[in-house]
């Protein structure tokens, strides 16, 4: 008998579990076609690399903890196949044994590239002085203009292909609001009063073009500026010279970032105040000056203002950050209190003196999305199952039915929901809630991943189920007097079939980028690192974007590229203290 040494026997094991891993892989990825990867000589490509990563984890987890690692693991594999199943089969199929398989035979793979990411240490040498002075001119005031001005550059022929500007999402409806006096708290007051000034009321006769090409120009420069605020903190923080540059590149090229920047929707300034504000909440850390303290209440009320969910966003957020800090906990109590005070101010007395009409139905509507699709779905998918509920079901839910075909939104079902009934008698709702779930739980669960499936699976950018495209690059609404413009039509052209036809999807990884899961996958990873480290300032950086990610899973109608971009855009600054674990820098004694 041949007696294997210890060595060997891990090594057998690695090739067992690099093998199930690849037919994992083969049997997960998003199509039916098994011999796609599984008939190639593509899939023993595939089979030598993963050897190689189970193979170096075993070797390391013999020596480290791997709880968090394989929780993560498990996690990721689950939200893989979860949406998989979700986008193929229209059906999670979570109480199915061959889904819990699935999710098993790819885990080893994901456990493996974790405990690589916790472990691996690369040295970092900067012999290069031009490579040295780069970074650090980043990071300085003149490197900050230096990056803003290219954003502006890479940005402008978009303003010019699209000009004036794109009128879409809520944009002609707040500015109809505007001018006819009837504005209402479902949209920011702030941001439908910035519509209204530019292009209500500057646009009109043969300048019909102006105010938008305003607005455009405005929230361009808002936006850049804060992305090029974000490059330079991270320019300032990070070990790796890459890591900047890269997130500078993608804000230069990535084609949505510009066209974001010209449409008239209140997302796009909100994402450059919650980046700003998520960098001045870092600043905690450390001492803070009266200046940046200032900064910070500015930026608190204003990013309050700009989304009104942001309010519960920022409170949570402060409290958590408070049980993480050392220092400066009663300056930020202090300032976190005079903010919210001020909000309430704007928000109550203000708003009331300007008439502005209040719509919390349409906000608790917009709450109960979640719960309102999965009764819907339930009941239209079972409709005999739920013979003697459907009447109970029309009083709360009376267009139930349109929950097809538009099952990734919660408009159709949202619009008409009985918001009124259920503050009246919400012990009968919640009795509702649990009788319609306990006949087919299954169907909650669909219910809740087709609404959510884009945020926690990186794979899906697929416009299932929706009527409106991932990001828009059409208006929704002509301007008064409007007149064609046939310069950059073809180049206009090209790029609105790249976007709506999602040919972006066919690039291998640099797809990702515009992914809305991605940031879930590495916030997990992130925070699974801080908390092995019990590093208190890296899990302050991860609270409000991980707490914003949630309020978003729960509570949103649908996942748009809009809402996602403040995540989106903070990539880089959520890399940043995992690769800083990763990374430590040897400088050369010449230039340092």
């Amino acid at each position: 008998m041949i007696s294997l040494g210890k060595e060997n026997k891990y090594s057998l094991f690695a090739v067992i579990l690099s093998l199930i891993s690849v037919i994992g892989l083969n049997i997960t990825i998003k199509t039916n076609d098994e011999t796609i990867f599984g008939n190639s000589l593509y899939s023993l490509l595939a089979f030598i690399p993963i050897f190689l990563v189970i193979n170096k984890a075993f070797k390391i987890s013999r020596r480290k903890r791997y709880f968090l690692p394989l929780t993560l693991g498990i996690i990721f594999s689950s939200c893989l196949v979860f949406g998989r199943n979700t986008l193929l089969f229209d059906d999670t199929q979570i109480f199915v044994l061959n889904t819990w398989i699935k999710i098993l035979m790819i885990t080893p793979l994901w456990t493996s590239i974790i405990i690589l990411l916790f472990a691996t240490k690369i040295k970092v040498n900067y012999y290069n002085p031009y490579i040295l002075k780069l970074k650090k001119y980043f990071s300085t005031k003149k490197g900050f203009f230096t990056s803003w001005g290219l954003i502006i550059i890479c940005w402008l022929p978009y303003l010019v292909i699209f000009f004036p500007g794109i009128y879409g999402y809520d944009g002609p409806t707040q500015v109809q609001q505007f001018l006819t006096h009837k504005i209402t708290t479902h949209h920011p007051f702030l941001h439908t009063t910035f519509l209204g000034l530019t292009v209500g009321k500057l646009g009109g006769g043969s300048k019909w073009w102006l105010g938008l090409f305003i607005y455009s120009c405005i929230q361009l420069l808002i936006f850049s500026f804060s992305l090029s605020y974000l490059v330079n903190y991270i320019s300032k923080h990070t070990k790796s010279f890459f890591l900047p540059i890269i997130t500078l590149l993608t804000f230069l090229f990535v084609p949505f970032y510009p066209i974001m920047a010209i449409t008239t929707t209140k997302n796009v300034i909100f994402s450059a105040l919650f980046i700003i504000l998520e960098i001045q909440l870092l600043n905690f850390y450390n001492k803070i000056s009266r200046k940046q303290a200032l900064l910070f209440l500015i930026f608190s009320f204003l990013a309050m203002a700009f989304l009104k969910q942001s309010l519960y966003v920022y409170i949570i957020s402060v409290i958590v950050i408070i049980l993480l800090l050392r220092n400066n906990r009663k300056k930020l109590i202090t300032l976190a209190t005079i903010s919210v005070v001020i909000f309430a101010v704007f928000n109550g007395p203000i708003l009331s003196m300007l008439n502005v009409v209040k719509s919390n139905t349409d906000m608790f509507k917009e709450a109960l999305s979640l719960p309102e699709c999965q009764i819907s779905r339930a009941v239209v998918r079972h409709p005999k199952v739920y013979s003697a509920e459907i009447d109970k079901v029309k009083k709360y839910l009376p267009d139930y039915q349109k929950y097809e075909p538009l099952e990734s939104i919660s408009d159709p079902v949202k619009t008409t929901f009985n918001s009124k009934l259920v503050k009246d008698k919400p012990t009968e709702f919640l009795k509702l809630y649990w009788e319609v779930g306990k006949k087919e739980p299954q169907e909650y669960v669909n219910a809740f991943c087709k609404l959510s499936v884009r945020l926690w699976d990186p794979d899906m950018n697929v416009d299932t189920y929706l009527y409106e495209p991932y990001w828009e690059t059409e208006s929704l609404a002509k301007l008064p007097k409007q007149k064609e413009i046939q310069f950059g039509s073809k180049m206009k052209k090209h790029i609105q079939t790249f976007s709506n036809n999602r040919d972006y999807e066919k690039i291998p990884v640099l797809s990702l980028l515009y992914s809305a899961g991605l940031p879930f996958f590495i916030m997990l990873i992130g925070i699974a690192s801080a908390w092995q480290d019990r590093d208190r300032k890296n899990l302050m950086l991860y609270v409000m974007p991980f707490i914003f990610w949630i309020f978003l899973l729960i509570f949103s109608p649908v996942i748009l590229l809009r809402y996602v971009l403040p995540l989106i855009s903070m990539e880089g600054l959520l890399l940043m203290p995992i690769l800083n674990k990763m990374f430590f820098i040897s400088y050369n004694k010449k230039y340092s």
